[in-house]
């Protein structure tokens, strides 16, 4: 009885899981992608023509270890602090259901989603790349993938009882892992770190978990593959984090403290104004840029309250332009040195992920919430709402801009001329513009922000590798390369690349003009959308 309720409560949070299209996407989906683009890069080469053996031999297993962590690990805990935000674990703990059975289903679910994560993911290494399955270290590849699965799911819990709100929790499961990436060898594969970053990758389970999972597919070496270390590991870290969770966790949010004399109220009436019977005049309308401008503040104010997207936004950049320009040293690309390159590259990122991504995410989000319906009955016209979000998203952008000039500049040495100022801002306001008009465009189409963010992340991030924004380590394929030519990314990128370049290249008129192209397709887009919803009579 015990065993078919804790597979109920499995079913249902793995059924509840590919439901939710963000959650998937980053699980399963944006691993294998991953795989395609390095594949496309790297071309698959033969490293040892008497053997057989191929590169992807190497990289399919890091990266279905990364899809595991991310399952196991972020897309757990933000969805247990989630289900704790909005209630839903207090209520369970008013049903029959006992509590030991209802953290059960929910580690089933994750690692049902981690067997899913290693099947999609070998499966394409197997078919696709050429990739062999070793028959001697099956067991113990198994008994690791089990094992880190295992690790990272009580990583999960004990995050969830470290951390109090659900937005905090998201930032941790996603930007941590994500950083842990790149320093663990599974992002930059095969990179030579400074020895003080390889130690701190040492230090976290997701290094000793790729090793273990490569070596078990590496043909090169010999015997049964038990890795006896990399297992004590993740051993180590999964009874800790246990013991944690059971320590620290809690069924409910904790309270927060309200700080005192926050509460606005209205200002008195003089008694003058009482006694004459006459009530202050309103002022009227505030002017456009009074409008914008509380807009604007607005919007940024819940860009600080969302760690999450604060860190994607605004340090995710600068902490990509630090690793790999650490990383890869001298290296030119384009042309330039690499971090003049990153520079460019990390400032097309942030138009990108502030003006699209964001935005559709908020306006969507609105939509849900009703706060689009509610403003419709108010004054505040339609155009101050959008205007004031992509007014954010270019000062973010700017801000972001400044700061990783500075971390290019005096870490890396990079010269950025006064002349090339004018064509930065020219480009950066031409690409905020662009990607603002896709990110309304898709929120116009989409009816629900869960979608929304999965349309918008899911186009962002592949068209990022094909526009010269992530180092992939290799050219890529024509068909990719003609790709990335028609998209308006990578023409931002160019024309900020060719703007701080030192070599003083031309006016990058062609680039811009392609983005304007664009920025018009999508506002008309965006209007023919509209327009056919109020002749049709559609809510908006």
């Amino acid at each position: 009885m015990n065993v078919r309720l804790v597979a109920r409560l499995a079913r249902h949070e793995t059924l509840s899981f590919l439901r939710t299209p963000v959650a998937a996407f980053f699980t399963v989906a944006m691993p294998l992608l991953m795989t395609v683009i390095v594949g496309a890069a790297v071309g698959n080469e033969t490293v040892d023509p008497a053997s057989g053996v191929r590169v992807m031999q190497f990289v399919v297993p890091v990266m279905t270890v990364f899809g595991i962590a991310q399952g196991c690990f972020g897309a757990l805990a933000i969805h247990l602090a989630d289900l704790r935000d909005r209630g839903w674990l207090k209520r369970m703990r008013g049903t029959p259901v006992p509590a030991w059975a209802l953290m059960a289903g929910l580690a089933g679910a994750s690692l049902a989603i981690a067997l899913a994560t290693v099947v999609v993911l070998l499966g394409a290494g197997l078919v696709f790349y050429d990739v062999h399955l070793l028959w001697r270290t099956m067991l113990a590849l198994l008994l690791t993938l089990l094992l880190g699965a295992l690790c990272f799911t009580a990583l999960g819990f004990a995050i969830v009882a470290l951390v109090r709100n659900a937005a905090a929790v998201q930032l941790i499961g996603t930007g941590l892992l994500l950083a842990l990436a790149f320093i663990s060898d599974i992002i930059l594969v095969g990179a030579r770190m400074p020895a003080w970053l390889e130690t701190v990758g040492w230090l976290f389970p997701l290094r000793h978990f790729a090793e273990a999972v490569r070596d078990d597919f590496n043909p090169f070496l010999h015997g049964a593959g038990f890795h006896g270390d990399h297992l004590a590991v993740l051993a180590a870290w999964g009874l800790g984090a246990g013991a944690v969770a059971v320590w620290r966790f809690r069924w409910e949010r904790p309270p927060t403290r309200e700080k005192a004399g926050t509460a606005q109220t209205a200002p008195a009436l003089s008694p003058a104004q009482m006694g004459s019977g006459h009530l202050p005049r309103p002022e009227g309308r505030p002017p456009a840029w009074r409008l914008i401008g509380d807009q604007a503040a607005h919007a940024t104010l819940r860009l600080r309250r969302d760690p999450s997207t604060a860190f994607f936004t605004v340090l995710l950049p600068v902490l990509l332009l630090v690793l790999i320009s650490l990383v890869f040293g001298e290296v030119r690309v384009e042309g330039v040195r690499l971090p003049l390159f990153m520079l460019a590259a990390m400032i097309t990122y942030t138009v990108g992920v502030s003006a699209y991504v964001n935005l559709a995410e908020a306006v969507t989000g609105d939509r849900d919430r009703g706060v689009l319906k509610r403003l419709a009955g108010t004054p505040l016209p339609n155009w101050a709402y959008y205007a004031g979000w992509i007014t954010c998203a270019l000062w973010v952008t700017l801000a972001t801009a400044v700061v990783l000039a500075l971390v290019a500049t005096f870490g890396y040495g990079v010269r950025i001329g006064l002349l090339a100022i004018p064509a930065i801002l020219v480009t950066v306001l031409l690409g905020v513009a662009c990607f603002a008009a896709l990110g309304a465009l898709v929120a116009t189409l989409v009816p629900r922000a869960p979608a929304a963010n999965a349309i918008t992340l899911g186009t962002f991030l592949p068209m990022a590798f094909v526009s010269d924004v992530f180092v992939v380590g290799g050219p890529l394929p024509d068909v990719l390369e003609r790709a990335g030519d028609v998209l308006p990314l990578k023409h931002v990128s160019h024309a900020l690349l060719a703007a701080l370049d030192p070599a003083g290249r031309p006016w990058p008129w062609a680039d811009l003009a392609v983005v304007a192209a664009w920025t018009l397709a999508a506002v008309l887009a965006v209007a023919v959308v509209n327009s056919r919803r109020t002749r049709g009579g559609a809510p908006s």
